[in-house]
């Protein structure tokens, strides 16, 4: 899977459902999802700087662990960050294993607070990460912005074509 796919289910899901959604994620469509979070994940898109890194986009992940464990984990409690701050801080961290196709509550002690925060920036080698579940945010609109010396440049002006001539002229120089 690329952020092309992702680009577009959430663009599918938005259509259907007036444009509740926007996705951090890499600024081409190529991009893998996997790779873009786990080394730094730059936010190339509408919101990035807003919305953090890629490790910030992080919900859950889903992985196999050097004891032949497969686990799904992820924060599931926080407290606000002193000063206010932008984004609350993981206080709590749960996970289950998959016994048989079902998950359950793991027999076995596992370390999931320090695995969480061992993905999310302590290098790699910890096991196969399988899935991850990136958090969505609300739909941020595209603005337009007109100056006097160049009316309609912009996003804005390429998606409606009005670019298109200006366009034509340098690809043919």
């Amino acid at each position: 899977e690329n952020f092309g796919e992702v680009y577009l289910s959430v663009r599918e899901y938005n259509l259907e459902n007036d444009f509740p959604f926007h996705v951090i994620g890499g600024a081409a469509a190529t991009v893998s999802p996997q790779g873009w979070t786990w080394q730094s994940g730059l936010a190339g898109n509408t919101g990035g700087r807003a919305n953090g890194f890629g490790a910030d986009q992080v919900l859950q992940i889903e992985m196999v662990i050097a004891s032949g464990h497969h686990i799904k984990f992820g924060p599931t409690e926080w407290e606000e960050v002193d000063g206010g701050g932008a984004f609350p801080k993981t206080s709590k961290v749960s996970g289950v294993c998959n016994v048989e196709g079902e998950w359950k509550e793991c027999d076995d002690d596992i370390p999931f607070e320090d695995l969480w925060f061992a993905m999310r920036g302590g290098g790699g080698g910890w096991g196969i990460v399988l899935a991850v579940y990136l958090q969505l945010h609300a739909y941020a609109a595209l603005e337009y912005i007109e100056t006097e010396n160049c009316p309609g440049l912009g996003v804005a002006a390429f998606l409606s074509g009005s670019l298109d001539p200006i366009l034509s002229e340098i690809a043919q120089t």
